[in-house]
């Protein structure tokens, strides 16, 4: 049953690729009502049970009862004449996730600009051509996209504007990639989704193992009418003007 709950919900939602219709929509609200739920099991199951609600019933450490308080202060928000209480929380929580942040830039980016100052020798001390040619590579792109951002003066010399062009090619490249990378991330859903559908949804309530070769040459033979149909549809929506001559 479970089986054919998922995949009618796959189907469901994935019914947007048409377009935006009720059962998207009916499918949509199911998904967020069960994450939000989720979610609230996942907050008291694995953070305020073992680390606020068994130390102060069971250890005695009475005193987290004012991390409560403090938490109920935040609801304040919703009342017009209290609403200054939930400020008062809100900023405190500001100032401290301001000293988080900093700490963590810290940690994070100046690793990162140390990282930057490459060496030509391996981390065994051997000096090898491959090695070399590598860290040239990475200073000149580095070099480049640095100057796209150096806006001190403008950018008049014919060195300073070639660099900062290649710069701005190399960036692209990089942004890219990193688009590319999103896409290979929802491709993986969608596989992770198909891989559901055909190896526990069809193979294990569906069909019997006999089935499927004849499976896969009707699933083969529907996605042929499905993308004959879609072409004719375009076809005639948007028909081919005649040039005159």
């Amino acid at each position: 049953m479970s089986a054919w709950a998922g995949a009618l919900c796959i189907f469901g939602i994935y019914t947007v690729l048409y377009r935006e219709n009720k059962c998207y929509r009916l499918f949509e609200h199911i998904f967020i009502g069960m994450y939000a739920g989720y979610t609230v099991y996942v907050t008291w199951a694995q953070v305020l049970k073992p680390k606020w609600w068994d130390p102060m019933t069971a250890e005695g450490q009475w005193f987290l009862i004012f991390d409560a308080i403090g938490g109920s202060m935040f609801y304040f928000i919703y009342s017009r004449k209290h609403a200054w209480i939930s400020r008062v929380v809100f900023g405190l929580f500001m100032g401290f996730s301001a000293g988080g942040i900093f700490r963590e830039y810290y940690e994070t980016y100046f690793p990162q600009m140390g990282s930057s100052m490459k060496s030509f020798a391996t981390s065994t001390g051997a000096i090898t051509l491959g090695h070399v040619f590598s860290v040239i590579v990475f200073y000149v792109i580095f070099i480049a996209a640095m100057s796209y951002f150096f806006f001190s003066f403008e950018h008049k010399h014919p060195a300073v504007t070639s660099t900062a062009k290649a710069g701005r090619w190399f960036l692209m490249i990089g942004f890219g990639a990193m688009f590319g990378s999103t896409v290979m991330g929802r491709m993986t859903l969608f596989i992770g989704r198909l891989n559901y559908l055909i190896n526990v949804w069809i193979k294990g309530t569906v069909l019997p193992e006999a089935h499927y070769p004849a499976f896969y040459i009707v699933v083969g033979v529907v996605l042929a009418v499905i993308a004959a149909s879609v072409a004719l549809y375009f076809s005639f929506r948007h028909p081919v003007k005649k040039t005159e001559d």
